[in-house]
């Protein structure tokens, strides 16, 4: 075990202090090529009928970024029922090896995004951020999410390097039972770890809305500066979307002088994100996945929902966003949103 951590350590030191970089032209547009090192496709994947009971339809490509971005398949081993103490203890060193290639793919591919958002912001004028480029054409949604997800992940990436070479195969032990999910770059997070996250940031937000913070479309719209919000709407849109731990309302201190400014930056996320949307052919284009993460980042619930279902919603999220505010909707469940 103790060599597989050291050759992990050597195959990451390798990598990021390489230097090169492919270069590419400011006219031409940039190609998603599946790496070598992946072991899962970049391309996203087409409805097919095994797993959806509607046609099969293809999902845009510009309206969806690589699945490298995406945590890669975890392959762990099965076991038989009272087995031997010497097969328990091979099995749980299989497990160990499947999680050290989970995370060691993860790693790669990040490797690979990286390289590739360094190609992409070769187009983006200096001084300008994404969200701008974004909203002036000169990116495709797909590759927005790729830039975002890809310098969130890599800033984690120094702590989750350093946890993971000392405690190896049992990091993701280590991850749930100390809560450092923080730690781990998303595209790292095991399955359990995901699910998990979802169902915590659905409970706190289902509590936040059993405060009855409702907001009225006057009093929303009248807005013109976060720093003017009343502070249980803005307390509710803080919870909703996960924008500060829950480990402040435990202590009873919420560090309300950071959250304007940190809901300002998610409701220019989410706006320029529904004009994407609308301009790559709307929700029906979205594959799964980034119909779930579109979900979550507007403070949606999406345990436990059905493809057509998270379809549906996020589709009158954008319609209901032509009659009101995205502070309004985000203080009012979907059944209170205004119809057309």
């Amino acid at each position: 075990m103790l060599l597989a951590r050291q050759n992990f350590a050597l195959c990451v030191f390798r990598s990021y202090s390489s230097q090169r970089l492919l270069t590419i032209s400011n006219h031409k547009p940039l190609p998603f090529r599946a790496p070598a090192l992946y072991t899962y496709s970049t391309q996203p994947k087409a409805i097919t009928h095994e797993h959806q009971n509607q046609p099969p339809a293809q999902f845009s490509l510009t309206l969806n970024p690589p699945t490298s971005t995406l945590p890669p398949p975890l392959l762990l081993p099965t076991s038989e029922p009272n087995l031997p103490a010497t097969e328990k203890l091979k099995f749980y060193y299989r497990t160990g090896k499947a999680y050290l290639a989970f995370y060691k793919t993860g790693v790669k591919a990040l490797w690979q995004n990286y390289k590739l958002v360094r190609q992409l912001r070769l187009r983006i004028p200096s001084g300008q951020s994404a969200e701008e480029a974004l909203r002036a054409g000169l990116l495709s949604r797909g590759e927005y999410h790729l830039i975002r997800r890809t310098k969130s992940d890599v800033s984690r990436v120094p702590l989750f390097i350093l946890v993971l070479a000392i405690c190896g195969e049992f990091t993701p032990i280590v991850v749930l039972f100390l809560g450092l999910s923080g730690a781990v770059p998303r595209i790292c997070h095991v399955p359990r770890q995901i699910d998990g996250a979802r169902e915590k940031a659905e409970a706190r937000r289902r509590e936040s809305f059993r405060e009855g913070t409702i907001a009225s479309a006057e009093e929303t719209e009248k807005v013109e500066d976060m720093q003017q919000l009343p502070r249980p709407i803005m307390l509710h849109v803080s919870r909703s979307l996960g924008l500060y731990s829950p480990l402040w309302d435990r202590i009873g201190v919420v560090p309300t002088i950071l959250l304007p400014r940190r809901i300002q930056k998610a409701v220019e996320r989410i706006d320029v994100d529904d004009l994407a949307i609308e301009r790559g052919g709307g929700v029906k284009h979205l594959s799964e996945e980034e119909l779930k993460l579109a979900a979550e980042e507007r403070g949606l619930d999406v345990v436990g929902r059905p493809r057509d279902e998270l379809g549906s919603v996020l589709g009158r999220w954008i319609d209901a966003r032509k009659r009101a505010s995205t502070i309004d909707l985000l203080c009012r469940r979907p059944s209170a949103w205004p119809r057309a």
